[in-house]
């Protein structure tokens, strides 16, 4: 059974990494659209978000499915959380769309260097604020459901044992 603390790393580790993926996309924004510099930033993005995502999920299914032969849809808590993720992102997305050139304009008016990779720390700060509470609420419903399950097997090997 995977503990609470596992699951809170895990959901607080995802959401760093979603933040640092978002920032260096949009900090990456500033060089030309198909240059190396942008390309080899988004492909990594995406690989890196692909890698934990999969290394999330992928065990368990794979697990599921050598036990049973199937795999099973997520539960409906997840679903839920994941919309929720998916909605805060969405938002949070369209935000920094508004106020990219705003405040890239108004910090290259202060002075300072490198505007673009200043607001994708922004963006990767808004983008860990708006998950991190997600995900972390989803790693309690985790430990919980695994708790829940490893206590039906428990009580039914009890009851198999008593009834010999």
């Amino acid at each position: 059974m995977t503990s609470l603390l596992a699951h809170r790393a895990r959901a607080l580790a995802s959401s760093v990494l979603e933040g640092l993926a978002v920032g260096g996309l949009v900090a990456s924004r500033e060089a030309p659209p198909w240059s190396r510099p942008r390309v080899l930033i988004s492909a990594a993005a995406g690989v890196a978000l692909t890698a934990d995502q999969a290394s999330l999920e992928l065990p368990a299914m794979l697990r599921e499915q050598r036990a049973t032969g199937t795999v099973s849809p997520a539960p409906p808590h997840e679903r839920r959380a994941l919309a929720h993720a998916g909605a805060h992102a969405l938002v949070v997305g369209l935000v920094l769309q508004v106020l990219d050139r705003p405040v890239r304009d108004r910090l290259a008016r202060r002075g300072v260097r490198h505007p673009h990779r200043w607001f994708g720390a922004i963006a990767a700060v808004a983008h860990l604020a708006a998950l991190a509470p997600v995900y972390w609420r989803l790693a309690a419903d985790r430990a919980r459901a695994d708790a829940e399950r490893e206590a039906a097997i428990e009580a039914e090997l009890q009851e198999m044992a008593a009834g010999r």
